[in-house]
């Protein structure tokens, strides 16, 4: 196990990983869930690819967490844009992740940190909206009108975000997401994602860098006034 206060990133498919897939120093397997071990610029970083759902999701966070995750815990991926404002190639970082196909309303609506989210979005500009996670994705759109009315504001579809932040909600660790989205989740859905997953899958995955440098930075500045 490393240090306190060591980033961790998960994302659900190994593309999504973009150029940290060169970062990788070591690999070891933990509750079947491979520990990928990072090195970049700006601290310890720790990554697993989960698998599609929450329920894979779920696991490889709580065994991120396990592993010495404490700092923040970043999700990485794609999305669907459910609103005409999150066009394919937008990157979109997660307001809010609510897990809705849970029939239990309380605590399946869960805030980012807004201060994780907010220094990712100046190294990575993008809108922020509702990631609406569920065992499907949305491929019609009368299920993504519905899910539309139901959230106020911009919507994006995706199937492992609320499961990652109710981990880390209950451990007590900072959490935030970016994803690019790849289609408008509609009939031709899944065409538009396997026709753009390639070219966008480790966009988000890409800042990361750039996030973790800016807190290193921050880190190691010296008080106001003393310069």
């Amino acid at each position: 196990m490393l240090g306190p206060m060591v980033h961790g990133l998960l994302c659900a498919l190994e593309p999504e990983l973009g150029s940290l897939c060169d970062a990788v120093r070591s690999r070891r397997r933990v509750q079947g869930v491979e520990v990928l071990e990072l090195d970049v610029p700006g601290g310890s970083l720790l990554a697993a690819v989960s698998g599609v759902g929450k329920v894979r999701a779920a696991q490889a966070a709580a065994v991120l967490l396990g592993e010495g995750v404490s700092r923040g815990l970043l999700v990485v991926g794609t999305c669907g844009g459910l609103t005409r404002d999150l066009a394919p190639g937008t990157l979109v970082h997660a307001r809010i992740a609510a897990q809705v196909d849970l029939a239990v309303r309380e605590g399946r609506e869960l805030p980012s940190d807004p201060e994780l989210r907010a220094a990712w979005r100046r190294v990575a500009p993008g809108p922020e909206a509702w990631f609406l996670t569920a065992d499907r994705p949305v491929l019609n759109p009368w299920r993504r009108l519905r899910l539309v009315r139901a959230f106020a504001g911009s919507c994006a579809a995706e199937m492992e975000t609320a499961a990652v932040a109710a981990v880390a909600e209950r451990a007590g660790v900072p959490w935030a997401a970016l994803r690019a989205v790849t289609d408008r989740a509609s009939f031709l859905g899944a065409a538009e994602f396997r026709a753009r997953f390639g070219s966008l899958a480790g966009r988000a995955a890409d800042t990361v860098r750039d996030l973790l440098a800016a807190g290193r930075s921050a880190s190691v500045a010296p008080p106001e006034g003393s310069r």
